[in-house]
C-alpha cells in the first residue's frame, strides 16, 4: 500500500473513530456518565470546598443547585477536535506500527487534554455562574482555552517531531 493510500485510509479511520467517540459520549448511560464527569467534578469540590451531588440524567450539581457539571461539561467536543488535529496533520510523519501507536498517543492525549482544560474552564468559570452574562462568559472562558490548548498542542508536537 503506498503512503498517500495509507494516509487516506488513517485518515478515514480516525474520523470514523472520533465520530464514534462523539456519538458515545453524547449518548453514555448515567453510570458511564457519573465515571465520564468525576474528575470535573472532584476538581470543583477540591478547588472551591464544596460537596457536589449527582443526579441520574443531569449531572453534578452543587447542592443548592447553583451550577451543574453536565454531559457537555466534559469538552468532547475539543478532544475530537485535538485528536483528528493531531493525528492527522502528523500521520505522514509515521509509517506501519508508529502509525498505529501514533493514532493511540494522539487519541490518549487529547482525552487527557480533554479533561484538564475541561476541568480549569469549570473551575474558572463557577464564580460567575450567578453572573447574567454566565453562558457567555462560561463559552469564552471555554474557547479561549481550548483555542490556546489546540495551538500550544500543534506547536509542541511540531517541535517534537522536528519538521
Amino acid at each position: 500500500m503506498t503512503d498517500k493510500v495509507q494516509n487516506i485510509v488513517f485518515y478515514f479511520f480516525a474520523v470514523l473513530i472520533g465520530l464514534c467517540l462523539i456519538y458515545g459520549f453524547k449518548t453514555a448511560q448515567d453510570d458511564v456518565l457519573k465515571m465520564l464527569l468525576y474528575p470535573h467534578a472532584k476538581a470543583a469540590e477540591i478547588f472551591y470546598n464544596i460537596p457536589l451531588v449527582y443526579t441520574n440524567g443531569i449531572g453534578y450539581s452543587s447542592i443548592d443547585c447553583t451550577f451543574i457539571i453536565g454531559r457537555e461539561c466534559m469538552g468532547y467536543h475539543f478532544i475530537f477536535l485535538m485528536f483528528l488535529m493531531n493525528a492527522c496533520v502528523f500521520a505522514k510523519h509515521f509509517n506501519g506500527f508508529n502509525k498505529v501507536i501514533w493514532f493511540i498517543t494522539c487519541l490518549a492525549g487529547a482525552a487527557a487534554t480533554g479533561v484538564l482544560i475541561s476541568c480549569i474552564r469549570i473551575i474558572g468559570s463557577i464564580p460567575f455562574v450567578t453572573h447574567e452574562k454566565f453562558v457567555l462568559l462560561h463559552s469564552g472562558i471555554g474557547i479561549s482555552l481550548y483555542f490556546a490548548a489546540l495551538a500550544t498542542s500543534y506547536i509542541a508536537v511540531k517541535q517534537l517531531i522536528g519538521k
